[in-house]
């Protein structure tokens, strides 16, 4: 099975599901690349995030970036 990876979700899961590739495709295609507002690096996200995976899991968990 394919690894499949983004700056939006983390870790994609089911991806033999023709409707989940579908999603990713689509959540890659819309994707900008920009500076996330937690760690500053360069990720490839949705226009409307601001942070990155890793940094919207660590704002959720209480932590202060």
């Amino acid at each position: 099975m394919a690894e499949y990876y983004d700056d939006n979700y983390g870790h994609w899961h089911d991806m033999d599901d023709p409707d989940m590739r579908e999603f990713y495709k689509e959540t890659q295609r819309v994707s900008v690349w920009k500076k996330c507002q937690g760690c500053g690096r360069r990720v490839k996200i949705k226009p409307e995030y601001g942070y990155c995976n890793s940094c919207a899991d660590k704002r959720e968990k209480g932590w202060d970036i």
